[in-house]
């Protein structure tokens, strides 16, 4: 008797936890409320100029080095300052990341964002008054760390203040600035003086600072600060004035907050609740999704993309110098290749449309289609440039050929692997330890891709153009498994249903769909 009773137990046990995510969606079959959308958008929109502000550094020091290298005075570089000018930006965005977990359990979402600014500012005031190598490279270290701050809590404040139906578009918008601030700081390099752009370059996070001064913070931080009634008054806007949600909304808020505090002990530390399977199991599904996604080349095509499009069709290639996109930029290529400043502006053009692309898909196909079309897709790009360039064809045409097929890439790569990992932050990690575990992700993310961009360079000159994208290849492949395994699908889900799935006594996202399809042939039969 005691083992029925515990086999039905455990059955009613996982078709709970299985229906949490395969439920009807209700939530986004509500009527939507212009009123409530715009108020979210407005949120959307301020994250966005702090993120375009964030990424106009990294575009900087395309415009950047070449001038520097064409100096006549003082400041005039060799490649290898330039490759330090280049890559202690992304050395220093770890430390950033980390910090920015603390901020933002300390201070709040929309705070953390406005405190971000202010270091971003003092980086460009000090390359732009640099009269010496040494501000340059500490103005881009203290740039750097900026971007490391305001990464994390730019998610989780979308993903705290959206509504499910819209809140996978609204985490992906952040991606499309980003790229929008290398494009932006390109097209002012085209025309002014390195030190203008860093005067100007100024101007958008000062704005984004003050934006956020006239938008709630975070309701679920607020609740978590027991301050219930700002939490009250930041729905009731959040949601058009439809005062009879926000309340809903508080009241499972309040409920889930009290939940957690009191299945947790006063002593417990963030650590321990990080190995709790709530927390652990998506903490490993997107860091590993971050390693995989880095291996694929989704950040290091950008890195190199002069290097490689510039080398692509050359009988012998050369060796790379330089860790940045543009760090070596020359005007002596030969004329079977394309311009090197043009490809720079080509790879952005490439990555900010398809960020876009990709935040219309989010709306319109759940996240485990969108990553696993976007690997398999990268994949087989990658591999088949490998196998073309193995063909070693050297002509005009081959060479273009092959450039265009690495812009398909990138393509293919930036409307899924691009984006989703900075969606599932927001998405994925619970309540009690989303700030820290966002934090620690992107530490973990930016460390890792220093490391790689590093050492690509030596790995180039190894395995040659060739065996890069055989990596890349292979490596999309294999995290396309890896996802078609472990991603559950979110889409349209809240973040209470989502919290709940991880709780359960669950592993691999296939075996929940196999259990459910097994349940409902069951239905059909008994019926």
């Amino acid at each position: 008797m005691s083992l029925s009773h515990a086999k039905l137990s455990k059955s009613n046990h996982d078709i709970t936890h299985t229906k949490l995510l395969n439920d009807s969606q209700s939530s986004s079959q509500e009527s939507i409320s212009p009123r409530s959308i715009f108020a979210q958008c407005l949120v959307t929109m301020a994250v966005m100029l702090s993120s375009a502000s964030c990424g106009m550094p990294i575009g900087y020091s395309a415009i950047l080095l070449p001038q520097l290298k064409n100096s006549n005075d003082t400041l005039l570089i060799d490649d290898e300052i330039g490759s330090w000018i280049a890559s202690v930006h992304s050395a220093a965005t770890p430390l950033g990341a980390l910090l920015s977990g603390v901020l933002m359990e300390r201070c709040g979402r929309k705070s953390a964002l406005q405190i971000s600014a202010l270091p971003l500012v003092i980086g460009w005031l000090l390359i732009g008054f640099a009269h010496n190598h040494a501000l340059i490279l500490i103005g881009r270290l203290i740039a750097g760390m900026s971007a490391g701050l305001c990464a994390a809590p730019g998610q989780v404040l979308i993903g705290e203040t959206s509504e499910p139906h819209v809140r996978g578009i609204f985490s992906s918008i952040p991606f499309a600035s980003y790229s929008f601030g290398i494009l932006l700081v390109y097209a002012m390099g085209t025309f002014l003086d390195w030190r203008t752009v860093a005067g100007l370059s100024t101007l958008l996070p000062l704005f984004a600072a003050i934006v956020f001064f006239f938008l709630p913070e975070s309701p679920v931080w607020l609740v978590k600060q027991q301050r219930d009634q700002d939490a009250k008054e930041a729905l009731i806007w959040l949601r058009g004035g439809d005062v009879i949600q926000a309340k809903q909304e508080l009241q499972e808020l309040v409920s889930r907050v009290e939940s957690t505090d009191s299945s947790d002990s006063s002593t417990c530390s963030t650590w321990k609740l990080l190995l709790q399977p709530s927390a652990l199991k998506p903490f490993i599904i997107i860091n590993v999704f971050n390693v995989m996604q880095v291996l694929s080349g989704t950040y290091l095509i950008v890195f190199y993309a002069v290097d490689i499009l510039s080398s692509l069709g050359q009988s012998s290639e050369p060796t790379i110098t330089s860790v940045n996109l543009t760090a070596n930029i020359t005007s002596n290529l030969p004329q079977n290749h394309i311009d090197s400043f043009l490809a720079a502006v080509l790879t952005a053009g490439v990555r900010f449309t398809f960020t876009i692309v990709g935040t219309i898909f989010l709306g319109l196909m759940g996240r485990r289609t969108l990553a696993l079309t976007s690997g398999i897709g990268t994949g087989i790009s990658a591999i088949a440039i490998a196998v073309f360039l193995n063909q070693n064809l050297t002509s005009i045409l081959s060479s273009y050929a092959v450039s265009v097929g690495v812009l398909i890439y990138v393509a293919l790569n930036t409307v899924g692997f691009m984006i989703l990992p900075g969606v599932m932050i927001g998405e994925l990690y619970p309540l009690r330890v989303r700030g820290f575990a966002g934090g620690l992700t992107f530490t973990f993310f930016n460390f890792f891709l220093f490391g790689v961009a590093k050492c690509f360079p030596f790995v180039r000159k190894f395995i040659g153009m060739q065996g890069v994208f055989w990596v890349f290849g292979t490596s999309s492949m294999v995290a396309s498994v890896f996802l078609y395994l472990m991603l559950p699908e979110t889409k349209g889900k809240t973040l209470a249903q989502i919290e709940d799935y991880f709780s359960g006594d669950n592993l691999l996202w296939v075996n929940k769909a196999q259990q459910k399809n097994r349940r409902s042939r069951s239905s059909s039969e008994n019926a």
